[in-house]
């Protein structure tokens, strides 16, 4: 092994034998150490970090799917079948007539999903009725799970009306098991 002062005797006889270029090839070398742990190592460390982190939230996404029966327990409302949505229809009518709520004519629309997973039901009227009763049939029609109002258009013909014209566009979505 060598000690201290055989080394600092070897790094005097450095430029007698090897001369200025194994001068500037050792202070390149400090310079190289220098850089990778000033810059390469802690960068190295941190992509270790990510990729932890990236292993840890995989794992629990595992956990979470492997669990997905207990979802609705967490507050997750599962859908209802496809055959529900007459169900839904008779809802809708109960609502119109304790809300006197009027529709006019009705175009229903059937689409598939999610490669088929989904079917989403499309409907969409024209109505009248009182601003009152039509902003608590809506509330009531929001609260039936898988029903979304996507689009309301209210007019009236006059400012002293109280009949409102309503254009209302609204989809129940249902899953295929």
């Amino acid at each position: 092994m060598i000690n201290k002062a055989q080394f600092q005797w070897y790094l005097r006889q450095l430029p007698r034998y090897g001369g200025l270029l194994a001068l500037i090839g050792l202070v390149l070398l400090g310079l190289a150490g220098t850089l990778y742990l000033q810059k390469l190592e802690p960068a190295r460390k941190a992509l270790q970090d990510r990729e932890e982190e990236i292993r840890r939230k995989s794992a629990q996404l595992r956990t979470l799917v492997v669990s997905s029966k207990a979802s609705a327990a967490i507050g997750e409302v599962p859908l209802n079948q496809p055959e529900t949505y007459t169900f839904f229809l008779r809802r809708l009518n109960q609502l119109n007539e304790s809300h006197q709520i009027n529709p006019s004519q009705m175009d229903y629309k059937t689409a598939l999903e999610q490669e088929g997973h989904f079917v989403r039901y499309s409907l969409q009227f024209g109505a009248t009725g009182t601003y009152p009763k039509l902003r608590d049939w809506l509330d009531a029609v929001q609260g039936i799970p898988g029903v979304r109002v996507e689009v309301v258009n209210m007019s009236r013909s006059q400012i002293a009306e109280e009949q409102l014209s309503v254009q209302i566009q609204l989809s129940y979505l249902t899953e295929v098991r």
